[in-house]
């Protein structure tokens, strides 16, 4: 695995302000990394920018959840569901070590009110799952008895209960997957840099983009980055970058920003060993309840959003929803806002059609537009399929680049063959774990941790510890994490910030809420070493992470 750190950002701002790249891409969330990784592979010249940290946005803001959609079938998006399930399927293979198949169970009372949908068309969505998924399924569905279903969630309220349907999708750590596709792209030659902004484009006189102005976020610095063809990956920020061009990309906006809220509780107080789909009373959608990282995770809401797109956050009234729908349900829990240990929000880049109905109506495909200038933008899908989009994607740049530079070298997509994050299944972690416990002198919880995290790129985290001993230590009591991840963060993941560590690598802004700020203080002294931080630098990284936190992460008061 080779370095990528600050040094790696500095060599890669270099390289663009000297040399053309066939492909710049703007946005590094999922959709971005896997642009990025797909047209590397292929043998293009690529480039990445990201205004601030990769997966800074709806990337690590989802349900963590890699799954076909159950809920699409009932708007007979057979074909969307088809192609999430190949997908699932893909990166169970890729990444195995953090696409983990898990149960999910749904509910069945006797009060009609209380299900999401009738048992039977409940039961024939399931049917119709399994068999899109075909050869691919990773479990077929079952029903449970009301007994086998309290076995599952003992806080569950048996009054009316009748039984369950269980059936199976995956989870997984979304910021940290985006990591790893960048860190694959990396690899593989492209020029990828956090903290850089586009502020405009460069146009020949025909008017075609032929490059992009960038500013340098940490020092200020202004260059220009040429590029045969340029992809707007920005997400909920498209219309903004497409309006950039300043001619016909002044239309209106074709992205509808969707809100959803997450909150994450205590698994003590929330005892569930399966995900749940929870149907809310109010309305006819469902919230997912799924154990994650000793954690449970509980969202998610899904409503327009007209605020600030750099910073949503998940308000009193809306994790009030969320915990009063809980509880209807849960009833041995009785969730209260004291219970909840952190939330955020995320904006889903979803694609306007110009009806009016709500977001939860809106398909969750993808769209690619061409702009008059060569600009080409993509919005909408989600997680699960990145890499199909991307494939679609570098396709089509491919197709435009042969058209105006004639037949190039780039060869087919190549990503369904890559390995992600040094892959190990889960038998593999197991007994990696149990060696590596008994080597190292760490519990058993932060060997199967690394593991899971890193793959077997965990062993680069083990080197770290026996580097030095006080990065065996744990950064927050109760919780597996290790000093010598922050070191990790930055030497090999680009991690430049507090919350780069603390939000996006480690995922401690959600497992540690308030504890959080304890650490990062001890946090703020390893990245000095690494960083040159003086302590004026530090005191600046430990305020404005405490800032992001309390504006983004801390749980309602």
């Amino acid at each position: 695995m080779t370095e990528f750190s600050w040094r790696t950002r500095r060599e890669a701002l270099a390289h663009l302000t000297r040399e053309e790249c066939d492909v710049l891409i703007v946005g590094g969330g999922i959709t971005g990394a896997g642009l990025a990784l797909d047209a590397v592979s292929r043998g293009l010249r690529v480039a990445l920018v990201e205004k601030r940290d990769f997966a800074a946005g709806t990337s690590s803001r989802s349900t963590k959840l890699i799954h076909g959609g159950l809920r699409y079938l009932e708007h007979f998006d057979f074909s969307l569901v088809r192609e999430g399930l190949r997908e699932r399927a893909i990166l169970t293979k890729l990444a195995p070590h953090l696409v983990e198949p898990f149960p999910f169970v749904i509910p069945i009372y006797l009060q009609a009110r209380r299900n999401y949908d009738h048992p039977l068309k409940v039961r024939a969505g399931l049917w119709l799952y399994d068999l899109l998924a075909g050869g691919l399924n990773i479990g077929r569905h079952q029903r449970l008895n009301r007994d086998e279903a309290l076995k599952l969630a003992p806080q569950l309220d048996n009054h009316g209960l009748q039984g369950a349907f269980i059936y199976y999708d995956c989870r997984t750590d979304d910021a940290r997957l985006v990591i790893e596709v960048i860190k694959a792209a990396h690899e593989r030659g492209a020029a990828l840099a956090n903290y850089t902004r586009l502020t405009g484009f460069i146009r020949d006189e025909r008017g075609r983009i032929v490059g992009a102005q960038v500013r340098d976020e940490l020092a200020g610095a202004e260059f220009e980055i040429r590029a045969r063809l340029s992809i707007n990956a920005t997400g909920v920020w498209m219309d903004e970058v497409r309006s950039l061009n300043g001619n016909a990309e002044r239309e209106a906006g074709r992205v509808r920003p969707s809100k959803g809220i997450h909150l994450l509780v205590a698994a003590e107080r929330l005892r569930v060993t399966t995900a749940w789909l929870i149907p809310s009373l109010t309305a006819h959608r469902f919230y997912f309840v799924v154990p994650w990282e000793g954690r449970v995770l509980i969202g998610t809401t899904d409503t327009d959003y007209t605020g600030n797109k750099d910073a949503p956050r998940a308000e009193t009234p809306e994790v009030s929803e969320i915990l009063q729908a809980i509880n209807s349900y849960f009833v041995g829990a009785q969730l209260e806002s004291a219970d909840v240990i952190a939330t955020f929000a995320g904006l889903r880049p979803l694609i306007s059609t110009g009806e009016t109905k709500n977001t939860a109506s809106l398909s969750r495909e993808e769209e690619i537009f061409e702009s008059e200038d060569g600009l080409i933008s993509i919005a909408g899908g989600k997680l699960t399929t990145y890499r199909r989009m991307a494939e679609r994607a570098i396709d089509l740049a491919v197709r435009r680049l042969a058209e105006r530079f004639g037949p190039g070298r780039a060869n087919g997509s190549r990503t369904k063959e890559i390995a992600l994050g040094g892959a190990l299944n889960r038998d593999e972690i197991e007994s990696a774990a149990q060696r590596l416990t008994q080597a190292e002198k760490i519990t058993p919880t932060t060997a199967r941790h690394l593991l899971q995290t890193y793959g077997l790129n965990a062993q680069r985290v083990v080197e770290l510890m026996r580097e030095d001993e006080r990065w065996r230590a744990p950064l927050v009591a109760g919780l597996p994490h290790v000093a010598a991840e922050v070191i990790h963060a930055v030497r090999q993941e680009m991690a430049l910030t507090l919350a780069d560590v603390l939000a996006r690598r480690t995922r401690l802004c959600l497992l540690a809420g308030a504890s959080v700020l304890g650490c990062a203080p001890a946090v703020a002294e390893l990245m000095a070493r690494e960083l040159n931080w003086n302590p004026s630098e530090m005191a600046r990284q430990l305020a404005s992470f405490t800032a992001e936190y309390e504006r983004e992460f801390a749980a309602p008061k």
